[in-house]
Order: C-alpha cells, then structure tokens, then sequence
C-alpha cells in the first residue's frame, strides 16, 4: 500500500472540497433555492489508524440559511461522504431550519419572484 497517498490530507481534501463546490452551484442554479443556503468546510483533520492501514479523514461542514441568518454544522467523515452530505443538506433545510413551515412557503415565494420551474419535457 502506498502509504504516501493513504497519509495525503489534501487529497481528501479535494474530493470534500469538489462535493461542496457540486452542492452549492446546484443550490444556487435551483429555481427554488436561488442560492439561499450555502455551505462551506470549517476544519478538517486526518487520524492515521494505529495498525498504519489507513486513515480516516474527518471534517466540519456549515451551512448557512442566508435569507434568516441561521446557521447549523455537522461533522462527517470520508466514507460515503456525497451521499451523508447530500441527505444532511435535506434534513438540514426541511428539519432544523423549517423552511417549509415559513408562509408562504418556498414554493410560492419563488413563483412571487417571478421563478418558475422548469418545463417537464417528456
């Protein structure tokens, strides 16, 4: 094993760093969203496993409601990590901040702007 490449904090840093980057400019292209949450890395570390097999990569993620103000974070770590950020962005957005219980709702404040969905071209 190529203990160089295991032990390579900015490699793991890349790859959180690319999903975040994936993440943001989807909510920001959202015809719902708009842009109204972002999310960023806060601190990130790496822990060598005593045996040298490996490491785990572990790091802090914010996430910012930017029409509130509100502000949550969560640790995760590097193992299935789009798919742990991709359902904690969800239970963020629906669950802590409660954005659907606002009125109106984030559906009618983006047709209020003048923001429809896309067209369903089947």
């Amino acid at each position: 094993m190529n203990t160089k490449s295991v032990y390579n904090r900015k490699k793991y840093q890349r790859k959180v760093n690319k999903i975040v980057r994936t993440l943001n400019k989807s909510i920001q292209q959202d015809w719902l969203w708009n842009g109204r949450f972002q999310i960023r890395q806060a601190a990130s570390y790496l822990t060598p496993y005593k045996d040298h097999s490996g490491a785990e990569f572990q790091f802090l993620l914010v996430c910012k409601d930017n029409k509130t103000g509100k502000i949550t974070y969560d640790w995760f770590d590097n193992y299935n990590a789009e798919y742990a950020i991709a359902v904690w962005v969800n239970d963020v957005i629906t669950n802590i901040f409660k954005v659907w219980d606002e009125n109106p709702n984030p559906n009618q404040q983006a047709r209020l702007a003048g923001r429809q969905p896309p067209s369903c071209k089947i």
